[in-house]
C-alpha cells in the first residue's frame, strides 16, 4: 500500500485517495498508523504535501512508531544545534569579557607604573591612557621605562594619540 503513489498511474492523487480509504479500513490502530506514516513519506516523493495532508490523517500518523522515531530524531538534532549555538555564544562572550578584563588590567598596571615613575597623573592624562588602543597601550608600557618627567608622557601621548 505505501508504494501505491509511486505506481504507474495517470492520476496519483486518485491513487492516494483510494489508498487512504484502504488505510482507514485497517482495524489494528498501530498497523494503521504505521502504514499511513510510511505512505505519506513515500507519497512525498511525487506529490505535494498539501495533497498528502488532505488525504491522510495526521493524527493517525503521529501514533506511528516510525513517525515518533523521526520526530524524536528531529528534536534531538534541534536540541543539539541549540546547545552548539549556546556554547558558541557563551564562548565568544567569555573570550570578549576575558579580553576586556585583560586590557583593563594592563591599563591599571601601566597607570600604576606611570604614577610610580612620574608621580600622580592628572585625571585628563589618566583618561587619555585609558582610551589608548591595546597596541598603543603596550607601546606606552615599553616607552614609560625611559620617562623621567611628566612632560615626556604628555609628548608621547600627543605623538601617538
Amino acid at each position: 500500500m505505501p508504494f501505491a503513489a509511486l505506481s504507474k498511474t495517470s492520476d496519483r492523487f486518485q491513487t492516494l485517495q483510494q489508498t487512504a480509504q484502504l488505510i482507514d479500513g485497517i482495524a489494528n490502530q498501530q498497523v494503521q498508523s504505521n502504514v499511513a506514516a510510511s505512505t505519506a513519506i513515500i507519497a512525498g516523493l511525487v506529490l505535494e504535501k498539501e495533497l498528502i495532508n488532505k488525504l491522510l490523517r495526521r493524527d493517525i500518523m503521529r501514533e506511528s512508531v516510525i513517525y515518533q522515531e523521526m520526530e524524536q530524531e528531529i528534536q534531538q538534532k534541534v536540541q543539539q544545534k541549540i546547545r552548539q549555538e549556546v556554547r558558541q555564544e557563551v564562548r565568544q562572550e567569555v573570550l570578549a569579557e576575558g579580553e576586556q578584563r585583560g586590557i583593563q588590567r594592563e591599563q591599571e598596571l601601566i597607570l600604576r607604573l606611570l604614577t610610580r615613575r612620574l608621580g600622580n597623573l592628572t585625571p585628563e592624562l589618566t583618561e587619555q591612557v585609558q582610551r589608548l588602543p591595546i597596541e598603543q597601550l603596550e607601546a606606552l608600557g615599553e616607552a614609560l621605562l625611559d620617562f623621567h618627567e611628566l612632560e615626556e608622557l604628555v609628548a608621547w601621548l600627543e605623538q601617538y594619540s
